[in-house]
């Protein structure tokens, strides 16, 4: 259940950025890439963790 969690919340979150930047024309920095693409690496990897045990 911790992992499922975890994995919903950091799409939702990576989701509503983007949709922020696209929608309401928030800026796009180098440091808010990077914080997107940590989450979508973290989401990756908990899945990834998840599967082989």
């Amino acid at each position: 259940m911790g992992i499922v969690y975890a994995i919903w919340s950091g799409v939702g979150t990576a989701l509503i950025a983007v949709v922020g930047i696209l929608a309401f024309g928030e800026s796009i920095t180098v440091f808010k890439i990077l914080g997107l693409l940590l989450i979508i690496g973290g989401t990756f990897l908990l899945r990834v963790a998840s599967a082989q045990t």
